[in-house]
């Protein structure tokens, strides 16, 4: 049994008849939904024409949202519903992030993820979802689509239908019928910049304050220049049908109405990557200090460097936690984790380097300095699992094509390198970790931001295979994202440190000069993750 939807968009009027259903068996607060219809407006006037399409989740096969959910607060039943136990989630909205479709929100009062279930409660006795009974016009078909006999199934089978981002390989059992291809293709038409027909303009959108959201593909309107998918294939191949832009005048097609889904993630997630950065990577450099000949008896190489660490990897947790929306339920992260997360793998790193680095500072105040250098050696491959776990993470939001980059695994693990460098620098002039210990910081510090360097330099030549990486790079490096990039990111978090810490390591300068590049080697990585973490979800969906 496969329990999907067929939406068939030649009858369907647009009248929102399935949102106001949805809404009321579900008592789904205002300004979010479960369910939708979006419009898109083609041609001049008088020549124009709405089209309508009916938006929400696509109980997919492959949900990337069930593989994410650290709580299995989301899961796939027998009957292939995509379900939901609000009891589990501790509103992380990872799973926001792996939906394709925008289909999940915050509830406003239940502060937990939640999303279309497919009216579960009335399927389970024998009743059409909500949505179904509702339509004036019989547009929306549910059913059973491995049931040969079933309507919506012989809809699929005989009828042209299409689903939406079919190159995500999610399996979507969502199909189209009729609908216009702009409708569907989050990319096929000018975002809603001016209130939409039912809502007063934007001001921030019509100043010159403006977010510039505008891709560098095609005509630079949002407009693709390419194909969307055939969805009765669901490939890595789009087939027809083209979009056709279709006046004499050459006006690209526009959203009038739609839902908005904010941006998940903010700074907090920026500040964790730079927070735990830190404090992976006072380890690693602690140990390059250890290679150099340092004396492993003094304070800072006995005790200091795991208490720093373990302050910066408690901020961390701080950081983690304050950005979940029932934070009370942190601990479901271990007590009720699925192992199948990178959230759920991710705590189990930093508890483990917790452990580390909890016995580290203990043996060295007792003075076991033996068991202190053993420490430090066990705690570098964990280090290197709390600098890079996260590029797993991201790799598990699908929804998000920026994140999915080979090279994120390598700009975390330099990121530690060269922000523990920058921080035993700094450090260094408070405490005496001897010259030895600043040249081996120095070259932690300038070894990992020229790696940064390099890998933002590949990224830039890079090719880009989807049209959502090729915009959210844009958004990056020339929108609203472009001065925090490059100014923040790579000339205050690359060039600045790698000047002077070289010319610390040859003589030149003194190590406090060495030091203000180890702030800026710190600033630049919050600068440059804040401008990924953001470009990344700047990228409509839906």
């Amino acid at each position: 049994m496969r329990y999907g939807f067929v939406i068939d968009q030649d009858t369907c009027i647009g009248c929102h008849a399935c949102t106001v259903a949805c809404k009321t068996e579900h008592e789904v607060p205002l300004g979010v939904n479960r369910t939708w219809v979006k419009y898109v407006e083609k041609g001049e006037w008088p020549e124009t024409k709405r089209f309508f399409s009916v938006l929400r989740c696509n109980h997919c096969s492959d949900a990337p949202c069930v593989e994410i959910c650290p709580t299995t607060a989301l899961f796939k039943r027998e009957d292939g519903i995509v379900d939901f136990d609000t009891d589990r989630c501790i509103g992380c909205k990872s799973c926001m992030q792996a939906c394709p479709y925008n289909a999940l929100y915050i509830d406003p009062g239940e502060h937990t993820a939640q999303k279309c279930n497919y009216c579960v409660h009335r399927v389970e006795v024998g009743i059409e979802p909500a949505c179904v009974v509702v339509c004036p016009e019989q547009a929306i078909i549910a059913g059973d689509l491995d049931d040969p006999t079933s309507k919506i199934s012989k809809i699929v089978a005989t009828e042209q239908t299409f689903v939406r981002a079919p190159e995500q390989g999610t399996k979507p059992n969502l199909f189209y019928k009729g609908v216009e291809a702009t409708n569907i293709d989050p990319l096929g038409a000018v975002p809603l910049t001016d209130g939409g027909v039912w809502r007063d303009p934007d001001e921030r959108l019509q100043s010159w304050l403006s977010v510039d959201l505008t891709p560098s593909n095609g005509n630079g309107n949002g407009a693709p220049t390419g194909p969307i998918g055939n969805l009765n294939e669901v490939t890595s191949e789009p087939t027809e049908p083209r979009i056709d832009y279709g006046t004499k005048r050459g006006t690209p097609p526009r959203v009038v109405y739609n839902t908005e889904h904010p941006m998940p993630w903010g700074w907090r997630v920026s500040s964790y990557f730079l927070t735990k950065g830190i404090a992976a990577g006072l380890v690693i450099a602690t140990a390059l200090a250890l290679l150099n000949g340092v004396d492993g008896t003094k304070a800072w190489f006995a005790w200091g460097a795991p208490l720093i660490a373990g302050l910066f990897l408690a901020l961390t947790g701080v950081l983690l936690v304050w950005d979940l929306k029932r934070p009370d339920r942190f601990l479901y992260l271990l007590t009720k984790g699925n192992p199948g997360s990178w959230l759920v793998k991710g705590a189990w790193i930093l508890s483990a380097f917790a452990a580390v680095i909890g016995v580290w500072f203990i043996a060295g105040v007792f003075g076991l300095s033996d068991l202190t250098k053993v420490l430090t050696w066990v705690g570098v491959p964990i280090a290197l699992g709390v600098a890079g776990y996260t590029a797993f993470l991201f790799g598990q939001a699908e929804a998000r094509d920026l994140w999915q980059s080979p090279t994120l695994l390598w700009h975390m693990i330099a990121g530690a390198f060269a922000a523990g460098g920058g921080a035993g620098l700094v450090i260094s002039l408070y405490v005496d970790v001897t010259e030895a210990g600043d040249t081996a910081f120095a070259w932690a510090m300038v070894g990992g931001v020229l790696a940064l360097g390099g890998i933002a330099l590949a990224e830039l030549a890079a090719d880009h295979p989807t049209r959502n990486i090729s915009d959210a790079m844009h958004h990056m490096t020339h929108g609203h994202y472009a001065t925090e990039w490059w100014v923040g990111g790579l000339a205050i978090g690359v060039l600045v440190p790698a000047v002077l810490g070289i010319l610390f390591l040859t003589g030149v300068v003194p190590a406090w000069v060495a030091a203000i590049g180890g702030v800026g080697a710190m600033a630049g990585i919050w600068f440059a993750d804040d401008a990924f973490v953001k470009a990344g979800q700047s990228v409509p969906l839906s």
